[in-house]
């Protein structure tokens, strides 16, 4: 009997646009939490909202979830322009 361990890394990543530029505080600023209703998820965003906020005056948090979907929830391009001009910047909770 043969065991095949296969290597799960990418082998070619293909580039599809640059990354925001990172803020230089957070300070006052309002962050999104997206949660997809994936168990646990909005505990984590939770805990992370507060850790932010202990670390930044004036952070602002606010719970976003996708208008699509049953028992997980999906953006809609709508939703993510609703986003994109609410909040500066977003942490996401999409795994189990």
């Amino acid at each position: 009997m043969k065991l095949h361990v296969l290597n799960p890394v990418a082998q070619k990543v293909e580039e599809k646009g640059s990354l925001a530029p990172r803020l230089q505080s957070l300070e006052g600023k309002h962050i999104g939490l997206y949660w997809n209703f994936k168990a646990g998820g909005d505990a984590a965003l939770s805990r992370a909202g507060e850790l932010l906020k202990s670390r930044f005056a004036g952070l602002e948090t606010r719970l976003y979830v996708g208008s699509i979907g049953g028992s997980n929830h999906f953006v809609t391009k709508e939703d993510a322009k609703r986003i994109a001009g609410e909040a500066v910047g977003m942490i996401g909770s999409t795994a189990d």
